[in-house]
């Protein structure tokens, strides 16, 4: 192999050999990061983040956008939380905050597909309305709940040592995966995505697969926000859903650096969640401030985003969303 063939292959493997570089480097500055105990944490931590991250890679595949994502995750929080303090079966919860998030999801597809308002308008707008409805709903208060076997045995605990909450994140990441490379309705949602014109003229209709794409993702958050009361054993009164969106959008775009083209993968989203999660952990080992933390995850963000544009500029797409 010439200098030139190894040039390429690192290029290819230029974004995973930065994030080893960066948790190595870090990480000899806080070796207890890398104990057993704190790595199993670091997946549990990165539970939600991948959820919410797998989510709004769905709607991006298509060609959609979603800032509502971390405020449907919060509001279907709440409301399972609501729920179960209220002694709802568990499973009323998991189908309520599914609905809710799909609900929301279509709500979103209809106004941008049938109204033609702007994506990013249009999940600004219902974002503050599902903030809203949040605070509204708790009250500005959290809603704790107890240890209830049958609900956040979901999130909680292990298996053969790997947390329950990841093995959740795997299995929606192997079926997404599965359903966007293996079928031809999300081979076509990557088609509208990827070039909404040229699908159009190959007789693809991509208002149908953009609902698809929104209401899909939508149920996904709901599950997500499900999962979320279960890990914390009910809602905080906390706004987290911008800090959410900023983390999801920032894996899902790190994510799709992981191809050549650029192209958004579910693999290459929850590969980039961990990073962001184990991330966030080893720069408060290092003593950062959440602040400093908070910045750097912007900087990540920006950084992904630049890096998706500079690969389809080169394939002559420039469009992000």
């Amino acid at each position: 192999m010439d200098k030139r063939e190894i040039g390429k292959a690192l290029m290819k493997r230029s974004t995973g050999i930065a994030m080893i570089a960066i948790i190595v480097i870090l990480g000899l500055r806080a070796p207890l990061f890398f104990k057993p105990g704190n790595l199993m944490t670091v997946l549990k931590q990165s539970g939600v983040l991948c959820m919410t991250a797998i989510s709004i890679t769905t709607v991006l595949i298509v060609g959609g956008f979603d800032m509502g994502a971390g405020a449907s995750v919060q509001l279907v929080c709440n409301l399972a939380a609501g729920l179960l303090i209220s002694y709802a079966n568990p499973a009323i919860s998991w189908v309520a905050g599914i609905a809710v998030g799909a609900l929301f999801g279509l709500v979103n597809a209809c106004l941008v597909v049938f109204v033609h308002i702007p994506t990013f308008v249009t999940t600004l707008g219902t974002m503050y309305v599902m903030n809203g409805v949040t605070a509204l709903y708790n009250g500005g208060s959290a809603l704790a709940i107890k240890s209830i076997p049958g609900f956040t045995v979901l999130t909680q605990g292990n298996i053969f040592g790997i947390p329950i909450m990841f093995i959740w994140v795997v299995v929606v990441c192997f079926v997404m995966n599965l359903f966007f490379k293996r079928t031809k309705t999300g081979l076509r949602m990557y088609a509208c995505g990827e070039n909404k014109a040229a699908a159009q003229l190959h007789g693809i209709k991509a208002g149908k697969y953009l609902v698809l794409g929104y209401v899909m993702s939508g149920a996904l958050l709901g599950m997500t926000g499900v999962l979320q009361c279960s890990y914390n054993y009910g809602a905080s009164a906390v706004d987290y859903g911008m800090d959410f969106l900023v983390k999801a959008l920032a894996s899902a775009y790190l994510g799709s650096t992981f191809s050549r083209t650029g192209e958004l993968s579910m693999i290459g989203t929850v590969v980039s969640g961990i990073f962001i999660a184990a991330l966030s952990n080893i720069l408060i080992m290092n003593g950062f401030s959440n602040q400093i933390v908070s910045g750097v995850l912007g900087f990540v963000l920006i950084l992904s985003i630049l890096l998706t544009v500079i690969k389809k500029r080169d394939i002559g797409q420039v469009t992000i969303f």
